[in-house]
């Protein structure tokens, strides 16, 4: 991993395998461009073959760190594969992204903070799993942005993740689209989600939308700890 400085701005230029631990070697480097008063940072995929879910958490961690300065980040050359993720599953949305028609500008803030988020997250780790308690409502867009940006930051140190619903109340069905995206890009970048706990509104709702086909279900955290393949 090289790091550059020109006119105010860094240039981190990655590895041709972005996977854990080389993550926590980027989350660093930009840490440190960001003490040096950087005013963009770029972060080059030029030589990039590979990235996994604790990449992708690396990065969300670090734009988080920059949106608190108000500073921007683009990602460049990007491969098509790499491309094709962040496209399929939204990731191209939170961030800006050269390409050779110049830059897509981010369109989606995951880090803006709202009075009506009527939904609670707490985290318990259990041995290489992170478990998320979700209590109270999952309503669209305030509770799935703050939902998403949750897990894309715990995908930064955690493959397997658990979504424990036994406290939810409600489900918006248009925050559905949230999890099967982010199933998606855990699952391609060498992860899994699993979910637990539902209620019987809950249930429907995935059961309607067939859901359970593309991820686990299980009746409590006990049992999907322990069929957790």
């Amino acid at each position: 991993m090289v790091v550059e400085y020109s006119n105010h701005i860094a240039t981190i230029t990655l590895p041709p395998k972005l996977i854990y631990p080389t993550t926590n070697e980027l989350m660093k480097a930009a840490r440190e461009a960001l003490d040096k008063g950087t005013s963009e940072l770029l972060v080059d995929f030029a030589y990039t073959e590979i990235i996994d879910s604790a990449a992708i958490g690396a990065l969300v961690s670090t734009a988080k760190d920059y949106a608190s300065k108000g500073v921007k980040i683009t990602l460049r050359n990007i491969n098509a594969s790499i491309h094709d993720l962040f496209t399929d599953t939204g990731f191209d949305k939170i961030f800006n992204i050269e390409s050779e028609g110049g830059i897509q500008p981010a369109d989606k803030d995951i880090f803006e903070n709202s009075i009506d988020v009527r939904l609670y997250i707490e985290k318990q780790f259990v041995g290489p799993v992170c478990v998320f308690h979700l209590s109270g409502i999952m309503n669209n867009p305030q509770g799935s942005r703050y939902f998403k940006q949750e897990i894309l930051l715990a995908m930064a140190q955690n493959k397997k993740i658990l979504l424990d619903f036994a406290d939810l109340t409600y489900f918006d069905s248009l925050s559905v689209s949230v999890v099967i995206n982010l199933n998606k890009l855990i699952k391609e970048t060498g992860g899994g989600l699993r979910i637990c706990g539902s209620n019987d509104i809950v249930d429907d709702l995935f059961n309607t939308l067939n859901i359970q086909d593309l991820i686990p279900f299980y009746k409590d955290q006990d049992e999907a700890l322990a069929k957790w393949d």
